[in-house]
């Protein structure tokens, strides 16, 4: 039945004149030059649905890949966190110290240039003093009782010098660890920036491939009718695999309260509820270290990325049953509308701090409307993430 339309076609395209024997050769050549392309195309089609077959099982391997990636650079971020909160409060004991160790410095001064003079006046000169001999006497007896006070005192100070220098011997020790950490981190950045950059290609590459074979069957279809009848039916079966290779989160997100982690690692500065110039706060701030690592806090599917009013690079993430968690405040994306996420699978980056913060914010929302994110939160996560 195919043929004999195709040769119906063909025989409408064959100018006026021409023999019998000529037409009959010239619609069977085209005819069959034809049907060889839509089996070629055919046959492209299943190397392509192979190719995506197995291009999925490398994405599901590279995206277990990059929640690895970042979650080890999340760690990173955690120590170095932590050592810069050490190291403040390190420096906030040392400059104590050193104004007490001044404060003291300056009385046993006193103490001590009181004590010399007094020494360096010869016996002749305190008997011609105008001092009665009971002064004398109590003076004696104060001297007798200052110097083993300056001794204690001198003492006393040797000590916290000696505290001192282990202070700082601390604070260089936790600064060289601070550095080798940084290192670490942007080691790890590195190698997540080039786990991205690997998913990224592979995923452009796939794409421009379907779209040269989609364009190569749309132009089959232009001179056959049933190539476009054949391309109705594999835009269906597309449709069709499309709809059924949908991913669905390991755990519902309602089973998820009181287990969600942050998206950043940080400080909690800003609470769901507070009070502020234009009405009440609807998500949560996390004070973040410059560049740090954003990362999906459940499975979920992109259905928002990019700048969106006075929230700027805003990112959208819906997880069913009418949850969605926006993140915003990061200077850089790297998901896109309509990809599928993973708990945990780096979603962006911040960027350097503008004034001192690097601020990042999330809002829970369910059917649209905002829910306190506290509760769905890790304990550990409550106060401090890292």
């Amino acid at each position: 039945m195919r043929r004999a339309t195709l040769c119906a076609l063909l025989l409408l395209l064959v100018p006026p004149g021409a023999s019998a024997q000529t037409l009959s050769e010239t619609t069977n050549q085209r005819l069959e030059r034809i049907e060889r392309e839509i089996d070629a195309g055919r046959h492209r089609k299943q190397d392509l649905e192979k190719e995506a077959s197995r291009l999925g099982r490398d994405l599901r391997s590279m995206k277990r890949g990059l929640v690895g990636a970042a979650a080890a650079v999340q760690r990173q971020e955690a120590v170095i966190s932590s050592l810069e909160q050490r190291l403040g409060a390190l420096k906030a004991q040392e400059g104590a110290k050193v104004a007490d160790l001044a404060a003291r410095r300056s009385t046993l001064g006193e103490m001590l240039g009181t004590l010399v003079r007094l020494r360096r006046q010869p016996p002749e000169a305190l008997i011609a003093s105008p001092m009665t001999p009971n002064d004398t006497v109590r003076l004696s007896v104060v001297l007798a009782a200052l110097i083993p006070d300056i001794e204690r005192r001198a003492a006393a100070l040797r000590t916290e010098l000696e505290a001192l220098r282990r202070l700082r011997r601390e604070m260089a020790g936790k600064r060289a660890r601070l550095s080798h950490a940084t290192g670490g981190l942007g080691k790890e950045r590195r190698a997540l920036d080039r786990l991205l950059h690997r998913v990224a290609k592979r995923h452009r590459r796939t794409v421009d491939e379907t779209r040269r074979q989609s364009r190569r069957l749309a132009d089959m279809a232009a001179r056959a009718q049933d190539l476009r009848a054949l391309v109705r039916r594999l835009e269906a079966e597309e449709k069709k695999q499309g709809s059924g290779a949908t991913p669905f989160p390991a755990l519902r997100f309602s089973q998820v309260e009181g287990r969600l982690p942050l998206p950043a690692r940080g400080r909690l500065v800003g609470h769901f509820g507070e009070k502020e110039a234009v009405g009440t706060v609807k998500g949560v701030t996390i004070a973040t270290l410059p560049f740090a690592q954003v990362v999906a806090p459940h499975d979920g599917k992109v259905v928002y990325s990019g700048p969106f009013r006075s929230y700027g690079q805003l990112l959208i993430i819906s997880h069913g049953e009418g949850y969605h968690t926006l993140i915003a405040g990061m200077s850089r994306i790297d998901s896109v509308v309509g990809q599928w996420l993973l708990a945990g699978e780096p979603v962006g980056r911040m960027g350097r701090r503008d004034g001192g913060k690097t601020n990042l914010y999330v809002e829970l929302r369910r059917n649209g409307e905002p829910i306190n994110p506290l509760p769905w939160l890790a304990a550990s996560e409550r106060k401090v993430s890292g």
